[in-house]
């Protein structure tokens, strides 16, 4: 079956940053009450809070959306991931990747500077259509299937995230932000 994972990518916190700014994110998570730290085991995880529903798009099909004082919940917790990590979508049909001067696409698979990304934390890529030369995390993919970033919010098994959700949640952290979807 798998997990529904819907990420939102900050594109802009640095190495350095990551940490720093997860937190920020978090907090800001719980301040909204869209999450809630709950104890377990030695630690803590973050399940949805009360204002969960403010944060997703409840489609008429999915049955949480027609019983109006449900108390289930979205089913996993929310994880904040730091370090060099490429997000993607999972189980999903290849992507390609779009130049971000030019818009053209490519389907050519970059696999020497992903690697050279995970080893040195800075790759460039060529377009081959106006040959410009830009860092792998600030090419887009089709299907905002992939992202290339230090930081990151993981939603597993939650209905999809409202787009004024994610749009909210961009301005508080004051970053560039990209929602990455898929089953994994």
């Amino acid at each position: 079956m798998g997990t529904y994972r819907q990420t939102v990518v900050d594109l802009d916190a640095s190495a350095q940053e990551a940490v720093g700014w997860g937190s920020r994110g978090r907090d800001w998570l719980e301040s909204e009450g869209f999450i809630r730290p709950v104890p377990w085991r030695e630690g803590v995880v973050h399940l949805a809070g009360p204002r969960w529903r403010g944060a997703v798009d409840l489609v008429s099909w999915d049955w949480r959306a027609r019983i109006e004082e449900l108390e289930e919940e979205p089913g996993d917790e929310v994880r904040v991931v730091t370090g060099r990590t490429a997000f993607f979508a999972g189980q999903a049909d290849p992507s390609s990747a779009i130049c971000p001067h030019c818009r053209s696409v490519t389907a050519d698979w970059p696999g020497a500077a992903i690697d050279t990304w995970y080893t040195t934390g800075a790759a460039d890529l060529d377009c081959p259509a106006c040959a410009q030369r830009t860092p792998l995390p600030a090419w887009e993919w089709t299907g905002d299937s992939f992202a290339f970033a230090h930081l990151g919010f993981e939603f597993d098994d939650w209905p999809p995230l409202h787009p004024q959700f994610t749009a909210a949640f961009a301005q508080a952290l004051g970053h560039r932000i990209r929602v990455v979807t898929g089953k994994i």
